[in-house]
């Protein structure tokens, strides 16, 4: 695979640059324009991280282009949260078409931490992912009724991992399109046997018995990527797997900023919400 140059990283009081452009963008870069009016919404993006022992953490949720442009809320989601000791619980959401859906992809995100005790039994007895999707969507449900919409109003996808850096293991498991991947020595290797990138995939909370599950080794030197369709999606083309393999490649975690602008990259095609959780392995 052809390397590309990580490039150099801006100095102390250096502005920083618009998002990087790969390949040709026609439209003009779009500013977050008007505060989306809609019950619920999220901020435009969302920055979090976390060092911990044997794992270094960034998390970016980016709203999209197209977004931006409409007036229409994030709707994306993500979550981190440690389980004692230096395991970390992580989630990313993508809320499916509909005027709530970036409520069912917040919700469902917070009801990853709630119901973290049936994803343990999954993760460390074996008990079906079903369990833990069935009592997310349970959550979604009573969401849907407090808030006096329909059910399908909040339908998004959503993956959850649980990630130990210590025992070399990650269990992720996943309705929908979110997706993850390995990057081992500036090659991507996928988590899941195959893209959920059917014209209408599966979503909660309606499709639980259609969960996929994965366990991973973790090597040192190894990346581990989350993410929803947003990034999941460009990545497909080589010119934009090899810019994150280029930057995410790099012995050291880029900054909370730095990864924020490398998430924010703008090409044809693809304005969608963007969201990536990643954990490198020293």
């Amino acid at each position: 695979m052809k390397r590309l140059q990580a490039g150099p990283r801006p100095t102390p009081g250096a502005r920083i640059l618009d998002p990087l452009v790969i390949g040709t963008v026609s439209a003009p870069f779009p500013v977050p324009g008007v505060i989306p009016d809609a019950p619920g919404r999220r901020p435009d993006s969302e920055v979090d991280g976390a060092d911990l022992p044997g794992l270094t953490v960034r998390a970016a949720s980016v709203r999209g282009d197209l977004h931006r442009r409409r007036g229409v809320p994030r709707r994306d989601a993500m979550g981190l949260w440690r389980l004692g000791g230096s395991r970390l619980l992580a989630c990313v959401a993508g809320g499916v078409d509909g005027e709530r859906s970036h409520v069912g992809a917040a919700e469902a995100c917070s009801a990853v931490h709630g119901n973290r005790v049936d994803l343990l039994d999954h993760v460390e007895r074996g008990a079906p992912a079903t369990y833990f999707f069935e009592d997310v969507a349970d959550d979604l449900r009573r969401r849907a009724e407090h808030d006096r919409v329909a059910v399908d109003a909040l339908r998004t996808t959503l993956l959850a991992a649980v990630v130990d850096p210590g025992g070399r293991r990650a269990h992720l498991t996943r309705v929908g399109d979110a997706t993850a991947a390995l990057l081992r020595q500036g090659e991507w290797i996928p988590c899941f046997p195959s893209a959920a990138d059917t014209p209408a995939p599966p979503s909660l909370p309606r499709d639980t018995g259609r969960a996929e599950t994965s366990a991973v080794e973790l090597r040192r030197g190894d990346m581990l990527l989350l993410c929803t369709a947003g990034l999941a999606a460009p990545m497909r083309a080589e010119r934009v797997g090899e810019q994150m393999s280029a930057w995410w490649a790099q012995r050291a975690a880029p900054s909370l900023p730095e990864f924020f602008w490398q998430l924010s990259f703008r090409i044809e095609a693809h304005g969608g919400d963007r969201t990536a959780i990643c954990g490198w392995i020293p």
